[in-house]
């Protein structure tokens, strides 16, 4: 329920992006490449390994100044989780929905290298797949997260920016509530990024 409240939020925000352009900011959307690295975790006598694997981001953020801006992403990518000593294993398809507060730190919209940092929060729904299980259906599964991140944009030709990030993101690891997956335990997702910024 927290999270279908959280995508509503998220929803609502990008119906409010008309009346931002009014504003005297800018804008820019960016389509993002990923690496997922989800951290071993492990609890109640298991270890839950999962496998690393690409995935895309985009992005859409809003600068009021040269210090402050929002923004909201959409990311999706597919892992597998790997749960020792129960032999367990599923994979899923993972959709971030997340709203974040974004600084750059003074720089100015024109110039040639721009860092930022960000801080926000949202939500993963873990899609399962219950192929190679036991299992004929594992419920879909969502999780509250925390997010954090730098960057920085580099400008290219007027207009368009080349973004290297990285993204972090706290979360109670996914068991699909099934006690053969159940650890208990907090994750993080490392996301490192390389992708295209448009500018308008």
């Amino acid at each position: 329920m927290r999270i279908k409240a959280a995508v509503l939020a998220l929803a609502l925000s990008l119906f409010c992006i008309p009346a931002l352009a009014q504003l005297n900011g800018h804008s820019e959307v960016s389509v993002d490449f990923t690496g997922n690295f989800q951290k071993q975790t492990s609890g109640f006598g298991l270890t839950d390994s999962p496998s690393y694997s690409g995935g895309f981001l985009i992005n859409y953020r809003y600068h009021f100044s040269n210090w402050s801006a929002i923004e909201v992403n959409y990311a999706q990518n597919r892992y597998s989780q790997y749960f020792t000593p129960t032999d367990f294993a599923t994979q899923s398809n993972n959709h971030e929905v997340t709203l974040a507060y974004v600084s750059t730190l003074g720089f100015p919209s024109d110039a040639r290298f721009r860092p930022f940092v960000e801080a926000g929060t949202g939500g993963i729904i873990f899609s399962a797949i219950p192929a190679g299980t036991s299992y004929s259906y594992l419920p879909t599964q969502d999780r509250m997260v925390f997010l954090y991140g730098a960057g920085v944009d580099m400008r290219a030709i007027p207009h368009f920016s080349v973004r290297l990030g990285y993204r972090g993101l706290l979360y109670k690891a996914p068991d699909f509530e099934l006690p053969p997956a159940t650890t208990n335990a907090m994750t993080q997702n490392a996301e490192p990024y390389i992708g295209i910024v448009f500018h308008f």
